[in-house]
Order: structure tokens, then sequence, then C-alpha cells
């Protein structure tokens, strides 16, 4: 009976492990994602002269390559942009809402998500 128990109570351990990576990884990818929004916000290089004013276009899929870098699928639409001002005095407000599905064992589970950079204003 020992040998059973033991295996059964592995067998449900290794469940454990596999769904909690699957589901840490995607609140990992999105708390990289939430901190690459607050990066792009900033508006740093605009602020110092490096870089020109980005358009709102650019900025959309600038979050999209990010959010792709951390297996995220964002679609354009997904993505939205707030500016305020221009320039260096502006400032963006960035945020998205997206699901990511995993399947644990044949059960297909989706896991709802948002992302947003701080408010500026």
């Amino acid at each position: 009976m020992k040998p059973v128990f033991l295996t059964v109570v592995l067998i449900l351990l290794a469940a454990v492990v596999i769904g909690g990576y699957q589901i840490g990884s995607l609140y990992l990818a999105n708390a990289e994602l939430t901190s690459d929004l607050k990066d792009l916000s900033s508006l740093t290089g605009t602020r110092i002269g490096l870089v020109e004013n980005r358009s709102i276009d650019d900025i959309r899929y600038q979050v999209i390559e990010h959010a792709e870098d951390h297996g995220i699928k964002l679609e354009p639409e997904q993505v939205n942009i707030e500016r305020i001002g221009e320039g260096k005095e502006g400032s963006i407000y960035l945020s998205t809402a997206y699901d990511q599905r995993i399947n644990f064992f044949g059960l297909d589970l989706t896991f709802h998500f948002t992302a947003a950079s701080p408010r500026n204003s």
C-alpha cells in the first residue's frame, strides 16, 4: 500500500510543479511587460535630446515588440496610448489588456492580464 500512496503523492506533486511553472511564467512575463511599459513611457531619450518625438504608431509597435520578447502576442488594438502634452514637457500613459492560455493536462485555462505604465500627468 505504501508504494501506491507514494506514487500518487509524487504524481500530484509533479502536477503542482508543472502547473505552478506554467502559471508563474505567465505572471513573470506580465511583470516584465509592465516594467517595459514604464521604461517606454518615461520619454527619457526625448527629454535629454537623444531621440526624436515618437508617433503613436511607433510607440504602439514598440510595445508589441517588447511583448513578443516576453512571449505575449498583442494586436495593435490591444495597446492603449494616452499622450499628454508634447516634447520634453509631455508624458505618455501606456496600457494593455490580454489573455494568455495554458494547457494543463488537457484542460485549457485562460488567464486575463493587464499591464500599464504609471500615470505621469
